[in-house]
Parts: C-alpha cells; sequence; structure tokens
C-alpha cells in the first residue's frame, strides 16, 4: 500500500481532510459475487429498478424494495457473469436496453420490450461484436456527434480479439437484425497493458470528445499508465486518433473520469488505481498530478458528481481491499474532504444515481467479493 509518506517523497500534491459521514445503506440483493449494477425505471412505475449480473445470469430487481428479481438472461455457466455493463436505447423506442459483456468473452445486448413487458421474463440477446473480447469496459457516449448514443469497449487481452485495442461501435441501421454493430478501432494496438475503464469527454473544447482510460500492469506488460486519445472531429470514424500520456507508473491503474476540479473552466480529470492504492487528478494542462485519498486500498471503481449540490464535482469510490466507501467533497477549487460511508463494503461498480427520487444522488454499489448489491441514501 503506498502511504503518505510515499505521496509526498513522490512529490504528488496532498490536499484533503477526513470526515465520518453517515448516509442509510440499502440491501438490494445478497445473492452472488457482483462486478456490476445499473438502474433505469424499466416497468414504467416511476420507480428506479437495477440490472446486476451474477451466478450465470443477468437479473432484473423491481423497485420499490427490489425483493422481485426477473430473470432477464442466463448463460450456460452457472459461476459466468458479466464485469461491465451500461444502458443505451439501441432500437430507438424510447426505451434503455442493457448492455454488457463477460471478461473472456463477446459484447451483447438485452432488448427491453417495453415497460408492460420488461418485468415479464427474459429480454432478446443480440451480438454487438463476434470478435472483440478480454472486455473490462462498456461505457455509453456519443462519439460521432450524430446526436445517437454509441459504445465504446475495450479488448485489453493482447492474444484475443483485436488485442490490445480500444473501438467505439456505432449503432447499425437496424439492430435488431444485424449480426454485429459498426467497429470503429481508435486505440490501434496502443492500449496495452490492461486497459480498464473508459470515459469520454471534450478536453480540447473543440465540440468532440476525447476518450480516456487506465491500464493495469501485471500481468499484462507496458501497463500502469493514465491517457487519452484525441477526437479527430469530422474525420473520427476513419482519421486518426492521437494519444496523449498523462501519466506512468501509475501501479494499478484502472479508473478515470472528467471534471472540471479546480472551477477554471477547464475539464480535468480523476482517476483510480484500482489494483493498488489512491484516488488522484489530474489538472488541466499540465497534467499535473494531485492526491485526494492515497490510502485508500484497490479502488477499483469510481463516480463523479455533484453530491453536495453546491455546484462542483464531487467524487465517491470504494476499496476492495480495506472495503471502504468513500466520497470526497470538492470545495471547488480542487481540495477534498474525504467522508467515509462503510468499511465493510466490497465493489467493482458504482454510479451516482438518484435512486429514491428526491433530487440528489445516491450512490449505487455492485458488491463484488461482498456477493451483494446495495446503494447509499443521500443525506
Amino acid at each position: 500500500m503506498r502511504t503518505l509518506a510515499t505521496i509526498a517523497a513522490l512529490g504528488f500534491t496532498l490536499g484533503s481532510a477526513f470526515s465520518q459521514t453517515t448516509w442509510k445503506k440499502h440491501i438490494i440483493m445478497e445473492l452472488g459475487h457482483c462486478n456490476t449494477a445499473v438502474a433505469l425505471d424499466a416497468d414504467g412505475d416511476k420507480y428506479l429498478d437495477v440490472i446486476a449480473s451474477f451466478n450465470g445470469k443477468v437479473s432484473l430487481f423491481l423497485a420499490p424494495d427490489w425483493k422481485k428479481e426477473v430473470v432477464l438472461h442466463r448463460f450456460e455457466e452457472s459461476r459466468k457473469a458479466c464485469i461491465h455493463s451500461s444502458l443505451i436505447d439501441v432500437d430507438g423506442d424510447g426505451d434503455l436496453d442493457w448492455a454488457g459483456a463477460v471478461a473472456h468473452d463477446h459484447p451483447f445486448w438485452l432488448e427491453n420490450p417495453g415497460k408492460s413487458e420488461a418485468h415479464k421474463g427474459e429480454w432478446t440477446s443480440r451480438m454487438i461484436d463476434p470478435e472483440i473480447t478480454g472486455i473490462h469496459c462498456v461505457l455509453t457516449a456519443d462519439i460521432d456527434n450524430d446526436g445517437k448514443d454509441d459504445l465504446v469497449i475495450n479488448n485489453f487481452a493482447p492474444d484475443k480479439g483485436i488485442g490490445d485495442s480500444i473501438a467505439w461501435f456505432s449503432i447499425p441501421e437496424n439492430p435488431c437484425k444485424a449480426k454485429q454493430w459498426n467497429r470503429h478501432v481508435f486505440a490501434k494496438g496502443d492500449a496495452r497493458g490492461g486497459s480498464h475503464y473508459m470515459s469520454a469527454a471534450d478536453i480540447d473544447g473543440d465540440g468532440w470528445k476525447e476518450i480516456a482510460v487506465g491500464a493495469k500492469g501485471k500481468p499484462f506488460a507496458d501497463g500502469n499508465w493514465f491517457a487519452f486519445w484525441t477526437n479527430p472531429g469530422r474525420d473520427g470514424v476513419k482519421g486518426v486518433w492521437k494519444k496523449t500520456i498523462l501519466a506512468e507508473g501509475q501501479l494499478g491503474a484502472t479508473n478515470i473520469e472528467p471534471a472540471d476540479v479546480n472551477g477554471d473552466g477547464r475539464i480535468d480529470w480523476i482517476a483510480s488505481r484500482g489494483h493498488t492504492a489512491g484516488v488522484l487528478w489530474f489538472e488541466n494542462p499540465s497534467w499535473k498530478i494531485h492526491e485526494i485519498d492515497p490510502e485508500i486500498e484497490d479502488p477499483h471503481s469510481l463516480t463523479v458528481a455533484d453530491h453536495d449540490q453546491d455546484g462542483d464535482l464531487d467524487a465517491a469510490s470504494c476499496g476492495f481491499g480495506n472495503e471502504l466507501v468513500r466520497w470526497y467533497e470538492n470545495d471547488g477549487k480542487g481540495n477534498f474532504t474525504i467522508h467515509t460511508l462503510d468499511k465493510s463494503q466490497q465493489s467493482y461498480d458504482l454510479r451516482s444515481v438518484d435512486m429514491d427520487g428526491d433530487g440528489d444522488l445516491d450512490l449505487l454499489n455492485a458488491g463484488r467479493g461482498s456477493k451483494n448489491v446495495v446503494w447509499y441514501e443521500n443525506e
């Protein structure tokens, strides 16, 4: 683990205070190891349901008490489950479909049959891409500025699929009949090192979204870095995306999210080292590193949102090493107060969502080794 002394010796900037905070913890399920969970109103009752993947299936838990489980998809193997997932309206019918991927398999999507049928049984499964594999992230974002969401998916396995590459996928003209989506590789062979979780944001102010990722390193070669690729704009489908390294030597780099951290009007990056320790941020344009929380162990989840409704962006993470759930209160200038919400919870996927409809953002957590899905009520 990196101690405060180690961080200081490396020349990083510290600026965090600690606080104990109580947000009420609500349990959605305690049925198995879960790496990903998302929230949506599937049945149209204005309450947020939860889709989670665990124990060989993808399941929908119906709000408001999440006691009823509806199995949306079953894998052939009982231990199989998706490592990540995202929501996207694939067929343009106005409801959210679900996209996901097993770590060593291919990405697929489940068609939401509509609010009157969504809670009745399995959703139709269709392939996104039959080649890309070794996946760790599925991200929804409009990459080509056509007003329609796309998916960004990585291939972090060096010897499978499109190896050491990341691609964005546009929805085909008839997604319910297409054999695969339109694949656009932007990081061709230069995402070596076990790329993890991507994010997308317009960093240079030209109106087009850049794509960032962290790469964990061992057992992969050439990892332990954070980087982003600059969108070439109107030539995004065929043009060359330029890779910019934010930092190397970042052991176990995993998550990265955009945010104007210090209120200067520029988009910075907040990141985590999900396979070692620490939450940090990179200041635009020098990309100077500022440590937020060097002590949280294995923060393999990260979310950025205005949790206290004061107009600036905060962050939250959960470390599966020391089982801490923390949110980081930003003062608007890049100084953070660390609030510990839980000391006995693991995570692989953390989302900022208004679970109870009261107007503030709660935290939805897929519990990994704690074998649960929970949410924390923002008080």
